[in-house]
């Protein structure tokens, strides 16, 4: 029969093998890409999740001053659009309107 002692050393060797495998197995594991990307233009696009979506700017920003419009294709309803004018290296993210079921990827324009 085990002794107190011993069992407790049994039990912290296991959770220690098990933490190391668990922890080698999620640095390992590949991370899942919950979004995608519109077209860029000038640095600037669109990227969108699962029913929400945004019109962002890649480093270094903006390439150029001017208007930028995003839209997003919805499942099961109107397409939504958005529309920011931004400064020359602008990095600043806008969130668009959700969709209700599913947002696919858009398109990205710019004017000036």
């Amino acid at each position: 029969m085990l002794n107190n002692s011993a069992i407790r050393a049994r039990v912290a060797a296991t959770t220690t093998a098990l933490l190391v495998v668990g922890g080698i197995a999620a640095i390992a594991a590949p991370q899942a890409t919950a979004y995608t990307d519109s077209n860029k233009v000038h640095n600037c696009f669109g990227r969108y999740y699962n029913t929400d979506w945004d019109q962002k700017c890649s480093s270094p920003g903006a390439g150029y001053a001017g208007t930028y419009e995003t839209t997003a294709a919805c499942s099961w309803q109107t397409d939504k659009r958005m529309t920011h004018w931004r400064a020359k290296y602008s990095t600043a993210t806008y969130d668009g309107s959700d969709c209700r079921f599913k947002v696919n990827t858009g398109v990205t324009y710019f004017w000036q």
